[in-house]
């Protein structure tokens, strides 16, 4: 098994070149706002996404557009070795996640769990698929990513452009092999 490092200051800085900053607690509300109003009701609450930022330092990015309004939201939970058995069992919750399944700085990461991303202008989307593909090809390609696809496109993009496959048990769980793993069988 190929573990990654929690390393918030370093994912940081790389979708920050992309323009995403990480997510203050107002900014988090506003996020799952968005969230919700582009992919439907079923969305983490408030509280389980600052608690999981709170812990990993890494876990919710916004974009803001021209006009400074939140125009793209990316959330991830990097997930320590403590996640392993939910997720071969395809049963890791991602509504209300535990939080000693999410790895704190420094720790060793054995998975990312693409918890959503969502754009309400183009610009934003485009920008929130650059920050996931970052995540899973360059902060942590050693790891694969969990998620599940609430929209068609998400599923697109889960399915085709990242490579997932279901993972068996309930709940629709997919997993997108680490990118390192994906580039050296191409």
């Amino acid at each position: 098994m190929t573990f990654g490092t929690n390393n918030s200051d370093r994912a940081g800085r790389m979708l920050g070149d992309l323009g995403l900053t990480l997510a203050m607690p107002a900014e988090i509300l506003e996020a799952r706002a968005i969230a919700a109003s582009t992919v439907g009701p079923n969305v983490a609450t408030p509280m389980a996404l600052q608690a999981i930022q709170d812990q990993t330092l890494c876990s919710t990015f916004i974009y803001r557009g021209a006009q400074a309004d939140i125009t793209g939201v990316i959330c991830i939970i990097p997930l320590s070795a403590a996640a392993q058995t939910t997720l071969d069992a395809g049963e890791f919750d991602g509504l209300t996640p535990p939080l000693d399944l999410a790895a704190r700085p420094g720790e060793p990461v054995i998975a990312v769990y693409g918890w959503g991303m969502a754009g309400t202008t183009f610009r934003g989307r485009a920008i929130a698929m650059a920050g996931v593909l970052c995540i899973h090809r360059e902060i942590f390609s050693t790891v694969p990513l969990f998620s599940r696809a609430a929209t068609r496109g998400g599923e697109r993009t889960l399915m085709g452009r990242m490579g997932g496959q279901p993972v068996p048990g309930p709940g629709g769980l997919v997993v997108c092999p680490a990118w390192t793993q994906q580039r050296k069988a191409a």
